[in-house]
């Protein structure tokens, strides 16, 4: 296979744009080598070596670089097809391109592709909203993170392939499917906005957990690019420069034509005949049939020769709209131009008073291409749905929602082991993020400390702790296991051997004691703040249909109206008692840990770490006996202008500041005296 033919499979309808803006690399263990534009079509890579496909984004588009990695020995080539905006009944597949045996795989960011593989770090994290002001609303989000849900949560997934319709007699259907996470999840509560789908007509769903073994969806099979086109099939008479209806002159003809996607099997387009279609007679109002013939054909793009089909009769008595979907299956596949031109007219002739109902519009073609759309390595949770449109949704189907759960393994107390099920517990669902398909490498068992998240999953159940939150964000590992174990009063840490867990309560066990005589420069901070009469703390209220909510908690000790207020936020925080009762602890936090210590000590190890108790001392000036200058430094002795008397048995340390050129303030320092 050529470096050409690499390229057409990986970037399938690019422009020349584009091309121009592609650049290839050959790259293997001992070195790498660009290859030009002009070398394409003859170039042919070795076994092994790996070909690096990388568009430079125009302008200032440089977050929007595509690259994709190419192993020559394993033919593993991807492509993906992004058609513009959405359709006015459907909307485009995002689907995978797969060509003859090729096996497809992409690693970039975008629908149902893998953030793991290619993490893009970004200086804003910001979290979507799952529920906005206009309702449960679906979104196409192709440069999005798989979502991953912990513990329990009502979400409107976003698309894992566009939705598209389909004709079926005199009705639209429309199908979709909708893209949970990782799996596995418990799913349950589906609605469309806040309506049971059972309480909708003729609906079917399929449901994957997102398991290894999970069999593929059977309601959405293939690849589907939909291109809205929304234009009049239109044969009107001629007319003069007034507007008026030359009489005797012919109709004109008025073909028109569109282009499938590339490397299509069969395309389907969508008639309208939006008034419906019928004659009423001016004499008696009698309303009979009418009908539309439309002329067409196809050819393969690059060609010149037309394939003619028989023509196409759409007869009919209706007054209200209806549709019609006309299927072409092509003899080889590729990309072809569709034309249909009307050969019965538009308008009626003049003097004829009877009314015509006959507009016909072309609004969607098609384009199919029948192999499975999704190659997702890791397992996902996946809806498919296929819901009769006509008369029951307004528009396109994006109000789907559910419950999701998270399955993991959480700790039983009671057997003394790790059970999958679905949980909420912070404890659990670290662990989940650590050993979870989340990462690209997955920390081992031998990694983790087991006793640890053991003992913090019963500190959190004790507590009445959890973690309910959708991450549909970008945000590293880091930060992940931050805000998982904030929700469960503890720090996710690596200790240099295992992933522990340090938990925030009292502690009895001193590990070190900090004095002047093995540490320096120790400092303290107070920090004087004017409390404010409340904390506002929003939150998706898990009592309330997983509504936006907000609770007010005011400030201990506050008595009367609450006019000044600060904002606080408690991520996976679902319950109105656990924010009232998280927010109140962390009042009394900024209280009571009001002051900040440290110091400076030496030495190539320490017994303290991260949670250990530490106790602290000091020398602390009791009172100030005498005041003087000093007027020389000379080693360890100080001369001063002042004589002072000192009694045996006392302790006695000397004040003074230090400056410079540089520090004309100058720094305040105690020494102790040695009497």
């Amino acid at each position: 296979m050529t470096i050409a033919e690499m390229v057409a499979l990986a970037l399938p309808g690019a422009s020349d744009p584009v091309l121009e803006r592609t650049r290839v690399a050959l790259v293997k263990g001992d070195g790498m080598q660009v290859v030009p534009r002009a070398l394409w079509r003859c170039a042919r890579p070795n076994a092994g070596v790996h070909v690096v496909i990388r568009v430079i984004p125009g302008g200032s588009g440089l977050r929007s670089v595509l690259q994709i990695i190419v192993a020559v020995a394993a033919v593993a080539i991807a492509g993906f097809f992004f058609p513009p905006g959405a359709t006015l009944l459907g909307s485009e597949l995002l689907a995978t391109v797969t060509k003859t045996a090729l096996t497809v795989g992409l690693t970039a960011l975008g629908g149902l592709l893998i953030n793991a593989l290619l993490p893009l770090p970004s200086p804003e994290k910001q979290e979507k909203p799952p529920f906005a002001i206009a309702g449960w609303q679906n979104q196409f989000t192709p440069d999005a993170p798989v979502p991953m849900i912990m513990g329990t949560h009502r979400y409107a997934p976003p698309f894992g392939a566009m939705s598209y319709i389909e004709v079926v007699g005199d009705w639209l259907y429309s199908r979709a499917v909708l893209l949970h996470g990782y799996g596995p999840l418990e799913i349950s509560e589906e609605k469309l906005g806040d309506t049971l789908l059972t309480k909708f007509d003729e609906v079917q769903i399929e449901t994957r957990l997102g398991y290894a073994d999970d069999a593929p969806l059977t309601l959405y099979t293939n690849q589907v690019i939909e291109e809205r086109i929304g234009t009049d099939l239109e044969r009107p008479l001629q007319h003069d420069d007034t507007g008026k209806i030359i009489k005797g002159e012919p109709s004109e003809p008025k073909p028109v034509s569109r282009f499938t996607a590339r490397d299509t099997a069969w395309s389907i387009s969508i008639l309208s005949f939006p008034a419906g279609l019928m004659k009423i007679e001016e004499e008696d109002g009698d309303e009979k049939s009418h009908e539309v013939t439309l002329k067409r054909r196809y050819r393969l793009v690059g060609t010149d020769a037309w394939t003619d089909l028989p023509d196409l009769t759409i007869r009919a008595k209706k007054k209200v709209g209806f549709y019609r979907a006309d299927r072409i299956d092509y003899p080889v596949r590729g990309a072809y131009e569709i034309e249909y031109e009307r050969l019965t007219q538009s308008e009626a002739e003049p003097g004829n008073g009877s009314q015509f109902l006959m507009t016909c519009t072309w609004v969607v073609l098609q384009s199919f291409r029948p192999e499975y759309p999704f190659n997702f390595r890791k397992p996902v949770a996946l809806s498919a749905l296929r819901i009769k449109a006509t008369a029951q949704l307004n528009g396109t189907l994006d109000t789907f929602n559910t419950i999701d759960k998270r399955i993991a393994p959480d700790w039983d107390a009671e057997s003394g082991t790790w059970i999958a099920r679905t949980t909420k517990n912070p404890a659990s669902l670290a662990l989940f993020v650590l050993r979870g398909p989340g990462l690209y490498r997955a920390v081992s068992d031998d990694g983790i400390d087991f006793e640890a998240f053991q003992d913090w999953h019963d500190f959190c159940v004790a507590k009445s702790l959890e973690y309910n939150r959708i991450h549909d964000f970008e945000a590293t590992l880091g930060e992940t296991l931050a805000a998982i174990g904030a929700a469960g009063r503890a720090v996710v840490k690596w200790n240099g051997r295992k992933w522990t867990v340090v938990i925030d309560r009292p502690r009895e066990l001193v590990v070190d004691h900090v004095n002047p005589r093995n540490s320096s420069d120790f400092r303290w901070s107070p920090s004087y703040f004017e409390p404010p009469h409340a904390l506002r703390v929003p939150f998706i209220d898990e009592t309330n249909g997983y509504q936006q909510a907000e609770r007010l908690v005011p400030w201990p000790g506050h008595v009367g109206p609450i006019d000044i207020t600060e904002e606080l936020k408690l991520p996976g925080k679902t319950n109105p008692d656990e924010i009232w009762r998280e927010a109140r602890r962390r009042q009394y936090e900024i209280m009571n840990r009001a002051v900040s210590y440290s110091a400076v000590q030496q030495g190539t190890a320490r017994t303290a770490t991260t949670g250990d108790l530490v106790v602290a001392s000091r020398d602390v000036l009791k009172r100030a006996m005498h005041s003087a200058r000093v007027k020389a430094v000379r080693g360890d002795h100080v001369e001063t202008d002042g004589v002072f008397t000192m009694a045996a048995d006392e302790s006695y340390a000397i004040r003074f500041r230090q400056f410079d050129e540089d520090d004309t303030i100058g720094t305040s320092v105690v020494r102790t005296i040695a009497t």
